[in-house]
């Protein structure tokens, strides 16, 4: 969205900015629709999103006034940061070999390893870094089976979202 808005020469005025956070509620009542099952069948995949919540959400509430008035909106840092994230992606695509003895349900995930993908979550503040992908290369390495991961970086997005827009709400 920063760069079509600098394609199509919007301004980066605070109503921007506040859209641009705002939009992503589509996403989260997609997430909620399409894992409706997988979000109410277990308290053990909520401890995991909680714990994993807790990075983002400390650091996005400590952060956010950086982010609203120096980051977002910026375009070489989105560009960098797209560029950045192609490259761990492609090198990522290299490497990680699946293997048998890989996390495949989010309820045998450690909660230590949940609080690490929450780490990774946080990068996703820097615009142009996918929270998804950032969440999903984060459980990838700590050996998480890729449907797993895509499920709980999904799944972790409706906190995470909610809480976005929520601060963007209160604060604005």
């Amino acid at each position: 969205m920063i760069l079509a808005a600098d394609i199509l020469k919007i301004a980066q005025t605070g109503f921007v900015k506040d859209f641009e956070i705002i939009i992503q509620l589509g996403a989260i009542l997609a997430i909620v629709v399409l894992y409706w099952n997988s979000l109410f069948k277990s308290a053990e995949v909520w401890k995991r999103i909680i714990v994993a919540f807790i990075p983002t959400g400390i650091i996005g509430l400590l952060l956010f006034k950086i982010v609203k008035n120096y980051l977002l909106g910026n375009l070489y840092i989105t560009l960098v940061s797209l560029f950045v994230g192609g490259i761990v992606l492609i090198v990522l695509e290299l490497i990680y070999k699946e293997k048998e003895h890989h996390i495949d349900d989010i309820a045998k995930m450690t909660l230590p390893k949940a609080f690490v993908i929450g780490l990774f979550q946080s990068i996703a503040i820097i615009p142009g870094v996918s929270r998804s992908a950032a969440t999903i290369v984060g459980a990838l390495f700590l050996g998480t089976k890729r449907k797993a991961a895509a499920e709980f970086s999904f799944i972790l997005a409706v906190p995470t979202m909610l809480a976005a827009t929520g601060l963007d709400l209160i604060k604005d």
